[in-house]
């Protein structure tokens, strides 16, 4: 993807820098009229469309380069680079051609989405990025026959192509995963579903287990939200995790899990999220709040995952590989980040190695 989107992005740059560039047919003070379209033949093949043009409005003198054309915003992202690309080609298949600022608006939102992720959630990055991160330190292991796990939330939102459940499914899992998630990536299949798991892998493999909650971005850059396709508004993300949170906010009394059969795994959230609202309460509303509440929700389910954990499987040269972060369920055309919040591998001597520095490094 990132070739294509790619070259049209920086033929959309060349051509728009070509455009502005003066010459001896423009007027005395070089400033191209206020509604001359600039070609961009590229993209016009690239869409498949008519002839496709966009406009300048200002009667000030060109801007010098592109970048400057786009207020100058600067762009240091891959996804974001990729996101705004997707955008701009959107607009161009659907219009027939594109404005200067929508281009701008389109560079503006992707760099808005990722200030967000950046602040919120340090060290996230594209799930394709991390994919590419951890393969590199597997293959340092020489750990090619791995049987993959994930605690993640049901939520289908968390299992769409090129999201890091399934990008590790394919390229690490050998295309098949057992799952040991429940609502908010809580691995409640608990230590029965990790032996089961772990009884499954082959001789001389290896265990890997993802264990991630998640959080949306809605259209709107509301974290905790997120907008689905084919409703008017956006929902709650993760609608468990948030629902507890909101239980407890309003006061209502807890859950007694010893009769709580029917919907035991969203009162077992709730009794953990009580535990730690003096945390979520010293946040404010919104962004900030929601930021906490995933990173909250990660240590129920790691905490969980800890006490399911064993090496009890394989040979003497088998290793378990255990990841653990949050998921984030990106807006527009962004693919669904992931934050790294712990790599590690646990041998058979009992030696645990940290590799979340070798993987992911500092930030």
């Amino acid at each position: 993807m990132f070739t294509t989107t790619a070259a049209a992005f920086l033929a959309l740059s060349a051509s728009t820098a070509e455009a502005f560039a003066p010459s001896s047919s423009t007027t005395t003070n070089n400033v191209r009229s206020a509604q001359q379209p600039l070609q961009m033949s590229y993209l016009d093949s690239l869409a498949g469309a008519q002839p496709l043009s966009f406009t300048t409005t200002s009667s000030s003198s060109p801007p010098s380069t592109f970048g400057e054309l786009l207020s100058g915003d600067d762009m240091n992202d891959l996804c974001a680079f990729n996101a705004a690309s997707l955008d701009i080609q959107s607009t161009i298949s659907s219009n027939g051609g594109i404005t200067a600022a929508q281009i701008q608006d389109s560079i503006r939102k992707a760099n808005e989405v990722v200030s967000i992720i950046r602040q919120n959630f340090p060290g996230a990055m594209g799930s394709s990025e991390i994919l590419e991160r951890v393969k590199r330190v597997l293959d340092i292991y020489n750990a090619d026959n791995i049987l993959l796990t994930q605690s993640v939330c049901p939520d289908e939102i968390n299992h769409e192509h090129g999201d890091i459940t399934d990008l590790f499914i394919e390229n690490i899992g050998g295309g098949k995963v057992f799952h040991l998630g429940g609502l908010a990536g809580v691995p409640f299949t608990g230590k029965t579903g990790f032996g089961a798991y772990s009884a499954h892998v082959a001789d001389g493999g290896h265990a890997f287990v993802l264990q991630a909650p998640h959080i949306g971005m809605s259209d709107d850059l509301e974290l905790g939200k997120y907008s689905r396709e084919g409703q008017d508004h956006a929902g709650s993300a993760c609608g468990a995790a948030v629902g507890a949170m909101c239980h407890c906010m309003a006061g209502n009394p807890m859950p007694d899990l010893a009769t709580a059969t029917a919907d035991w795994q969203m009162n077992f959230l709730i009794q953990e999220i009580g535990k730690r609202m003096p945390a979520l309460n010293a946040c404010a509303e919104g962004n900030e709040k929601q930021a906490e509440l995933a990173r909250q929700t990660h240590q129920i389910g790691k905490d969980m995952l800890e006490q399911c954990l064993s090496t009890n499987f394989g040979d003497a040269d088998s290793m378990l590989f255990v990841m653990t972060g949050i998921q984030i369920n990106m807006p527009f055309e962004f693919e669904d980040y992931f934050q790294p919040l712990s790599f590690e591998v646990r041998k058979k001597d009992g030696s645990v190695v940290d590799l979340y520095q070798e993987a992911f490094g500092s930030w």
